[in-house]
């Protein structure tokens, strides 16, 4: 989850005291490099520019909806990731799906940031 302030997000590295994701930080990460940019920015610039809808980047960001590997390719490809940041990106987003399939079978069974 971030909170935005006079132009800036906070990003916060912690999800109910777990470190969140890789991808979940590098997405808040470049959104706060772009509102640097430019402080007129906002999270629906940034899904267009993602070609995502904005509700849609809002739930992925504060972990409501696990985001598809079909869809993290994209993202990937619109964010011009290099291949090493690029595996990365996308080995944190499938471990988070299995997060989210363990959960929604028992939460009890997995240890999941």
């Amino acid at each position: 989850m971030f909170i935005k302030k006079r132009g800036k997000i906070n990003p916060q590295r912690k999800t109910m005291g777990k470190q969140k994701p890789f991808y979940i930080l590098y997405l808040e990460n470049e959104l706060q490099r772009r509102i640097d940019n430019n402080c007129n920015y906002s999270l629906r610039a940034f899904a267009k520019s993602l070609e995502i809808d904005a509700s849609f980047l809002s739930k992925i960001l504060l972990r409501k909806q696990p985001l598809a590997l079909k869809k993290a390719e994209h993202l990937a490809q619109k964010l011009h990731l290099q291949s090493s940041q690029r595996k990365k990106f996308i080995l944190s987003i499938a471990d988070d799906q299995k997060c989210f399939s363990l959960k929604k079978v028992d939460g009890d069974l997995t240890d999941c940031k």
